[in-house]
């Protein structure tokens, strides 16, 4: 096989007819399938931007160009549109990189079946069937939104008896993602493991107010006399009308917010809003509250980290084997176990965007030799 064909596959510009040739020629040798995907880290590798400030990734890239020269026509894959993960961890001056593909026939472990609920204002919780298409109801029984598939939107304002403001909470389990349209038509994206809670009407109130636990995607319906506050643990992010991320899950250190369009303003929980002393977020930079010491950091970041969850990928950049146990176990609803220690102390550089969690865990073990046992729902690590 040709060289320049191979590079077109891995930038996904061969033809229809190439990838043809491709795959019949991937499909010979289960020996050269490793090889393969050795071939595609280092295109992979040569991707990663953060990483070049370890690496020179020039170099690579041109070995990686080099080394196709020394391909064997023999090479082999069976199943090349289901690659699933590239890794770099960057340890000091070192670094290394893998990537693995499990065949189809792999099955994901067993996982609870958690379901998402609807928390009205009287208490009353509702099962929300994500297959499914069904009216949603205020304790008067009076229908105060819609809830399509995965996605519940709430009628504009006017849904609550004038005086009454009731607070609905929406919870969404492991492993599971959920869209709800507020009444003020602000549209927010769940992540896994998190919560909302919010009034069912802002008709009658000065600040649209809601509160998070976990992480979610706001893209805030603009009200200059309205400005909308999210409040999530001990930041408070005051917006008027912008897109942005916040994560704020119980067990984390940080709260941090990461703006991609629009303005926003942050400032503890523990002291009202005021211009002259809250601080104000840039497009394309990160709030990162310190739970612990209750200090702010604002910085420069790069948002498809704190955004590629809404497609279902999931994006590390120099990120402590810690923090990804934690992301893994909320993407996949998994409990991990660390029995020694393993790799607590590293730091990892990583982009997964697969089907399942032995595939995530077959690519630590291939690269660095992390050794794993999946029982149900539980999956038990170690060196």
């Amino acid at each position: 096989m040709e060289d320049h064909k191979l590079l077109r596959y891995f930038e996904g510009t061969a033809s229809a007819e190439e990838v043809k040739q491709i795959n019949q020629w991937i499909d010979a040798d289960e020996a050269n399938e490793s090889h393969f995907h050795q071939l595609k880290a280092y295109y992979i590798a040569s991707k990663f931007s953060e990483t070049s400030k370890e690496v020179d990734l020039d170099q690579k890239w041109n070995n990686f160009r080099d080394h196709l020269d020394t391909v064997p026509s023999s090479f082999s894959l069976s199943i090349v549109l289901r690659y699933a993960a590239a890794v770099i961890l960057v340890l000091g001056t070192g670094y290394v990189f893998y990537t693995f593909q499990f065949a189809a026939e792999q099955t994901s472990p067993v996982m609870a079946e958690n379901v998402i609920t609807l928390k009205l204002g009287n208490g009353k919780v509702v099962a929300i069937d994500e297959l499914s298409d069904l009216p949603i109801k205020n304790e008067a029984g009076k229908i105060i939104g819609n809830q399509i598939g995965s996605k519940l939107s709430y009628i504009v304002n006017g849904t609550d008896t004038p005086g009454q403001v009731s607070y609905n909470t929406l919870t969404v389990p492991y492993a599971k993602r959920f869209e709800i349209i507020l009444p003020d038509s602000t549209h927010v994206t769940l992540n896994a493991g998190s919560s909302l809670t919010y009034p069912t009407s802002f008709e009658t109130m000065d600040i649209r107010s809601v509160t998070l636990i976990g992480e979610a995607y706001f893209n805030v319906r603009e009200d200059k006399s309205h400005p909308f506050i999210v409040n999530a643990d001990q930041m408070n992010i005051r917006v008027l009308g912008t897109q942005f991320n916040v994560s704020s899950y119980p067990e984390d250190e940080l709260v941090q917010t990461a703006l991609v369009e629009g303005k926003v303003s942050v400032y503890g929980d523990s002291s009202s809003y005021d211009p002259e002393t809250s601080k104000m977020l840039r497009p394309g930079h990160l709030a990162s509250w310190n739970k612990t010491n209750d200090k702010l950091q604002i910085k420069e970041t790069s948002l498809d980290m704190y955004t590629a969850w809404l497609t279902g990928k999931i994006i590390f950049k120099n990120v402590p084997f810690e923090n990804i146990i934690k992301k893994l176990e909320r993407h996949y609803d998994v409990e991990i176990i660390n029995i020694d220690g393993a790799f607590e102390n590293e730091y990892y550089t990583a982009s997964f965007d697969v089907e399942s969690i032995e595939e995530v865990m077959e690519t630590f073990k291939r690269a660095y030799g992390l050794q794993y046992q999946i029982e149900g729902n539980k999956i038990k690590i170690h060196h």
